[in-house]
């Protein structure tokens, strides 16, 4: 939207979240299982000795053919090579520590381990050095977010005792989060597990000790694709944990027009949310693109009563109404509209429908509660809560 990197973060809540992740669209009506792809797309690195070689191997998720690139490692200061590659390999030096500016050098891979050559082995990382892997140029691959990395490493200092590293997660020129290691033994699988706001680069650093050093080492090291929906796709979710006088929370989001598909790490529903007042709350997460038109609905379920109109008194209170924050702190009532401006930089997100049903409490206690369900649109990073 803003961007064409950062992850976008739009929230539909029932109470005040804490804070908004920088550049991030999240929209939050709850915690319920992610709507993306049952089977994502996936990255395999392998380094392997005999026949087969290095290579790299991209895996679709629908089952149909994998695209496998032969890897050529040059030995010592050599950056794996291969033609238009589905995986990027790059590195840095960090001469003044990591919290310093740090400057480009050369991936080096030599018998099956995989580092960085600015300070000798050429193939390990060593302390002020970072490994870099990112989704690589390919057509297949270029522009995409991963949501999880499982690699393999190998120690390789003799230092003895402890080695403490860290990963470091990227959107762009964003850091989106920071992941700590330790490896005690001579190898280690280590496994990011889901990233929220997913990451289109990654990077492996030792801190501890002085002289540690380890590689990315084979049989395998991994790295799976966030979900993917494109102009004209929409996302269903719904949850599983209300109750009978609750209901169910459900919500569509609809891609309706945009220069490109776009990433999706997340997409679920909740009834039982204990950051919202009442529970339920939805949540996407998603890459952001400029430009991206979206149209979102909403079922929230039933509502204690309340009344919908400006008459609310002492016992009948009125009915909550949604607010938006636009990434600057301000929790904005809704506003109402036809279709959203593309133009209005200042309300890029309106309610298009409000729709309120008095009903029985379908749990069978006799009171009235109330239905109410939403339709929005807009452009841009948003924050909606209740």
């Amino acid at each position: 939207m803003r961007g064409s990197k950062r992850p976008l973060r739009v929230w539909f809540a029932l109470v005040a979240i804490t804070s908004l992740i920088a550049a991030a669209l999240w929209i939050q009506l709850g915690g319920g299982a992610s709507a993306a792809d049952p089977t994502p797309d996936k990255i395999v690195y392998s380094q392997q000795n005999g026949r087969n070689g290095s290579y790299l191997q991209y895996v679709p998720g629908d089952g149909s053919k994998a695209t496998t690139q032969p890897v050529t490692g040059g030995g010592g200061c050599a950056t794996p090579n291969t033609t238009n590659p589905v995986l990027a390999f790059s590195a840095q030096s960090y001469p003044n520590g990591y919290a310093n500016a740090p400057v480009n050098a050369i991936v080096g891979a030599f018998n099956q381990r995989t580092g960085v050559c600015a300070i000798s082995p050429a193939w390990a990382i060593e302390v002020s050095e970072g490994l870099i892997f990112a989704p690589g140029p390919n057509s297949l691959t270029a522009g995409r977010l991963f949501s999880r990395a499982q690699l393999q490493l190998e120690r390789e200092d003799k230092a003895g005792g402890t080695l403490t590293g860290q990963l470091v997660f990227r959107v762009g020129a964003n850091t989106v989060g920071t992941q700590s290691f330790t490896i005690t033994t001579a190898q280690l699988a280590l496994d990011t597990g889901n990233v929220p706001t997913g990451f289109d680069a990654i990077e492996i650093r030792t801190l501890t000790p002085a002289a540690g050093s380890v590689s990315v080492v084979g049989p395998t090291s991994t790295f799976t694709f966030a979900g993917k929906v494109c102009p004209g796709d929409t996302l269903n979710t719904t949850s599983s944990n209300g109750t009978i006088t609750a209901g169910q929370v459900t919500a569509h989001v609809t891609y309706v027009a945009g220069s490109a598909c776009k990433s999706f790490t997340f997409f679920g529903a909740s009834a039982a949310d204990t950051n919202s007042n009442d529970g339920k709350s939805i949540t996407f997460l998603s890459q952001e693109l400029a430009g991206a038109h979206i149209t979102a609905s909403f079922d929230w379920g039933y509502t204690p009563l309340c009344r919908a109109d400006a008459n609310a008194d002492a016992t009948v209170p009125p009915c909550p109404t949604t607010l938006v924050d636009f990434g600057d702190g301000i929790a904005h009532p809704q506003t109402y509209c036809d279709a959203a401006d593309p133009g209005d930089t200042a309300t890029p997100w309106c309610t298009t429908s409000r729709h309120f049903d008095y009903v029985a409490d379908p749990g069978g206690s006799g009171a009235t509660v109330v239905h109410i369900t939403e339709t929005w649109d807009g452009f841009g990073d948003i924050y909606f809560k209740r």
